[in-house]
């Protein structure tokens, strides 16, 4: 034996199998500070040790494979409690032990439970404008067949649309042949227009007031956010559903109270900037709130954005603050657009639930 049995404990025989060759070297470790000193090898810091074995006969490294560190006698305490313990569940189960290890991941799965939901919003604004665009352009062309083209009234709401939203990030208006009152905001800023609301609304000053709300949405990345609470991280790998279920999705969505409010500042906000008074949104969410019993096709706008007696007053507050204000459009623009998609169809034709 090279490495004679030390009478304190300090040092004692072992062999060794250095992962280079196969042969196994007789040799003696002792421990210095926070390494394990070797006669005749490098010395190798203990948190670097596995154990292999219950008694602890044995040990490993965790960057070498095949070193063997072996002791043909259990060493003296003076050595074995400084090398590592015997793991039953894992290194860090094993150190802090198995209930408060249970503690901790409970803890740890709520919170982060609650980092997904409060986190979608960062990750929906970590995401590139240009895959966002592509997106909307996915869903909205799911819509294609209800597509209501006519140069005159596109030209009018465009125009509209310019006046209500950033000049760094343009707006894409579309009218599809449904006859329930709603709008709906997709991602990369495309909102589509339903002629139900065209046809309810009593000036194009009310259908001012919704779309400035609807790019309220799109400008604070609610629809990204909506649709991440749905599908999941799948959305950004094409897994979590069709163009067709997104759009569903975004239909049938439900803004939080937060989302909602900050829509409706942005409209107000938007509307005074291109002098449209926000008295006539007000007026629209006070008639649609009315009729709700009466009109089947009204639902539909009040699941998604409900009107209430707080946003009403939001809303006419805010125009009584204003100096003065013009029409959103002149009478020939909003007859273009009433135009769009020609007579009113039956309700009920359109295929997608609501």
């Amino acid at each position: 034996m090279s490495a004679p049995s030390d009478p304190h404990g300090r040092r004692w025989p072992a062999w060794l199998h250095d992962g280079q060759s196969a042969l196994r070297h007789e040799t003696g470790v002792s421990i210095e500070g926070d390494s394990l000193t070797i006669d005749g090898f490098a010395p190798v810091p203990l948190e670097s040790l596995r154990r292999l074995d219950a008694r602890g006969l044995l040990y490993g490294h965790k960057d070498i494979g095949g070193w063997r560190l072996g002791f043909d006698v259990e060493p003296p305490a003076a050595i074995l409690w400084r090398l590592p313990a015997a793991t039953h569940y894992g290194g860090l189960i094993d150190r802090i032990g198995l209930w408060r290890a249970v503690a901790a991941l409970i803890v740890l799965s709520a919170l982060a439970l609650v980092a997904a939901i409060q986190g979608f919003g960062l990750i929906a604004r970590a995401i590139p404008y240009s895959w966002e665009q592509k997106l909307g352009d996915a869903i909205s062309g799911d819509f294609g067949e209800h597509a209501c083209r006519a140069p005159a009234g596109q030209q009018a709401l465009d125009g509209l649309a310019r006046r209500l939203s950033p000049a760094s990030r343009p707006i894409r208006i579309g009218v599809v042949d449904i006859p329930v009152v709603n709008a709906v905001a997709l991602p990369g800023g495309r909102i589509l227009i339903f002629r139900g609301l065209i046809d309810e609304a009593a000036s194009p000053d009310e259908v001012a007031g919704v779309l400035a709300h609807e790019i309220g949405h799109v400008e604070h990345r609610h629809v990204l956010v909506a649709l991440l609470r749905r599908f999941g991280i799948g959305l950004l790998i094409g897994s979590g559903g069709t163009a067709a279920e997104y759009g569903q999705a975004l239909i049938d969505s439900r803004y939080s109270r937060a989302a909602e409010s900050e829509a409706d500042d942005y409209s107000i906000a938007r509307l005074r900037a291109a002098g449209i008074s926000p008295a006539a949104t007000a007026a629209l969410f006070r008639r649609l709130g009315k009729d709700e019993a009466g009109l089947p096709g009204v639902f539909a706008y009040l699941a998604s954005h409900p009107p209430s007696a707080d946003r009403q007053r939001r809303f006419d507050g805010a125009a009584k603050a204003m100096a003065g204000a013009r029409p959103a459009l002149d009478p020939a623009q909003w007859a273009a657009v009433h135009a769009m998609c020609g007579k009113a169809k039956p309700k009920g034709d359109f295929p997608f639930r609501f």
